[in-house]
């Protein structure tokens, strides 16, 4: 995150130094952790009835503790992929959700000798040189890199994201480590498909690791809601921009996780912007922020969310989210046949699969289920029969899931499943989705108010 958030705090204990990227040492803490994990599930059978119920529920909430150590402390894809299993409502036990969702904010931070080093590097002088002020602590440190407060030489403030030393490396080994810590016995559901999920994240971290490409699209989004009701978006100081050194602005907020704790209404609001962004973009602008957790955004005293991350963007060709159109058009219609071939034409399933469409759409709807209603509510339940039906690996349902497909481009979209359904859930919010949806797919106009209102603040097609 890269915004002030009121009381909050960077994750405790001792600064670290620059990310460990070799090799062997990356696949060592993994091992290690799985090592303990496997001692203390063999504790629980010397006990019997409760005792043994007693000594199994600790094992999930040490277990808990030990894994969102070791992936805020070895940061990099390990960490990220902590982040989106937290978000995975139902998939992972409640104590393992609850410890992972402390990365979604903060992480162990690096020692500002570090820091130091990489402005040393990138400007020729230390930040005290750089800008009039710079705070030595961090206010947010997470997968990839960590935040600190500044003024400029003009005494703009300033949010500074500084990537960790060594994290590009160390990426490239974790992607072949994660694996055996998600793996553990008793930590993800069964049929939980943990390669795909590997994949999925491969170039989006590759991509985030591109500061540069990073502010190019955040400035292309700030272009767009510019004066908007209900979206900020923080503006880049280019002039201080490298490629491993982001500064942009300095937003007042208060935590994204504070609104689960607000009135209904509230969270309705808060909800229906989150939903218009991520595919309002997609529809209208042609554009996908893939990284939705509850650390990239926070709550303005205007009313407004901003949405303060642009690391894992994608951009779809007008042809392609034309075929994403016609998916959502034939569902609307009920024409299944016309469903089925454009499940085909866009990529998602693979032509000839040896199931009838009636058998497809009983377990592939489920993907599409939140907008197939005139009023959805993302709860719990909903959310998780989503995520088990996308990641079944055995039964009917892991077969159907051999013949589907994350075609070239829509890894992103399949973080949907993961992130975005699992922050609504997070604000139990209900809404028109159908409605909404029909806006960017039929041109219908806006369904809610929240819409009017965007469609009144838009510089270009409303959201």
């Amino acid at each position: 995150m890269i915004c002030r958030t009121q009381g909050e705090g960077v994750g405790v204990g001792k600064q670290r130094n620059a990310v460990r990227s070799g090799r062997v040492h990356r696949s060592l803490r993994p091992a290690a952790l799985a090592g303990r994990t496997a001692a203390r599930w063999a504790g629980t059978y010397f006990a019997w009835g409760q005792r043994k119920k007693r000594r199994r529920e600790r094992f999930v909430l040490r277990t808990a503790e030990d894994v969102t150590r070791t992936m805020g402390e070895m940061k990099g894809a390990v960490m990220k992929v902590g982040q989106v299993l937290s978000l995975m409502t139902g998939m992972v036990p409640d104590e393992m959700a609850a410890q992972l969702a402390t990365l979604q904010g903060d992480a162990p931070p690096m020692a500002y000798g570090l820091v130091e080093q990489a402005f040393i590097r990138e400007f020729g002088e230390p930040p005290g040189k750089v800008f009039r002020s710079f705070e030595r602590e961090p206010f947010a440190a997470a997968s990839i890199g960590q935040v600190h407060r500044a003024v400029t030489r003009d005494g703009e403030r300033v949010a500074v994201k500084v990537q960790y030393p060594g994290v590009r490396e160390a990426i490239e080994h974790d992607l072949a480590n994660v694996g055996l810590m998600l793996g553990m016995a008793g930590l993800v559901a069964r049929g939980l498909d943990v390669g795909a999920i590997v994949n999925d994240l491969k170039e989006g971290i590759r991509g985030e690791l591109d500061y540069l490409r990073e502010a190019g699209y955040q400035e292309r989004f700030g272009a767009i809601y510019e004066g908007h009701a209900l979206v900020r978006v923080p503006r880049v100081v280019r002039e201080l921009t490298t490629s491993s050194i982001l500064v942009q602005e300095y937003i007042e907020g208060r935590p994204f996780a504070e609104a689960a704790a607000r009135p209904l209404d509230e969270r309705q609001r808060i909800g229906e912007i989150v939903f218009r962004f991520a595919f309002g973009n997609l529809y209208r602008n042609h554009l996908f922020n893939g990284d939705p957790h509850p650390g990239n955004y926070l709550l303005c005293d205007d009313g407004r969310v901003a949405f303060v991350d642009y690391g894992c963007v994608t951009e779809f060709s007008a042809e392609v989210v034309e075929r994403f159109k016609r998916v959502l058009r034939a569902l609307y219609a009920g024409e299944l046949e016309g469903w089925r071939a454009a499940t085909e034409e866009v990529g998602i399933l693979r032509r000839g699969a040896p199931y009838s469409t009636a058998e497809l759409y009983e377990h592939m709807h489920w993907f599409w289920a939140p907008v197939l209603a005139d009023r959805v509510t993302f709860d719990r339940a909903l959310v998780t029969e989503m995520v088990r039906r996308n990641t079944m690996t055995t039964g009917r349902g892991g077969e159907i899931n051999r013949h589907l497909n994350i075609p070239e481009g829509m890894v992103f979209l399949s973080r949907i499943n993961f992130g975005l359904a699992g922050v609504l859930a997070g604000l139990e919010a209900r809404g028109p989705w159908r409605g909404i949806i029909a806006e960017y797919v039929h041109g219908e106009p806006p369904c809610t108010d929240l819409g009017r209102l965007s469609a009144a603040t838009s510089r270009g097609p409303a959201v």
